[in-house]
């Protein structure tokens, strides 16, 4: 290792000024570069949060609308009976007194009558 970095300084030390100024400055790039695209606020950051950002609008534009539908309902709730009479008829299962109920049930085959 020590042998490496000898023969390293020792190359580096026949280098012009301008070769030396070249290669700080080269040096120096590289690590901006690297710190603007996987630092705190670099690039990738920046990516991953527009990413964020547009699945957070479209989760927004979807509540947007679910709260308006419900807002609909709502309205009409209070002001239709027959929207009323619907909700009581298909979420509570209610019906009227005279009405009557059928119930449509499919026979299953049982294992004896298969044969």
């Amino acid at each position: 290792m020590m042998r490496w970095f000898d023969t390293l300084k020792s190359s580096v030390m026949k280098w012009t000024k301008a070769q030396k100024t070249l290669a700080l400055g080269l040096v120096l790039i590289v690590a901006m570069s690297l710190a603007a695209v996987f630092s705190d606020k670099g690039f990738m950051n920046v990516y991953d949060f527009s990413e964020e950002l547009d699945y957070l609008k479209k989760s927004n534009a979807d509540l947007s609308e679910q709260n308006a539908r419900i807002r609909k309902e709502i309205d009409a709730l209070k002001s239709d009976p027959y929207a009323v009479e619907m909700l009581a008829r298909d979420k509570l299962n209610l019906v009227k007194p005279g009405e009557t109920v059928y119930q449509i049930v499919r026979e299953t085959s049982s294992p004896e009558k298969a044969h």
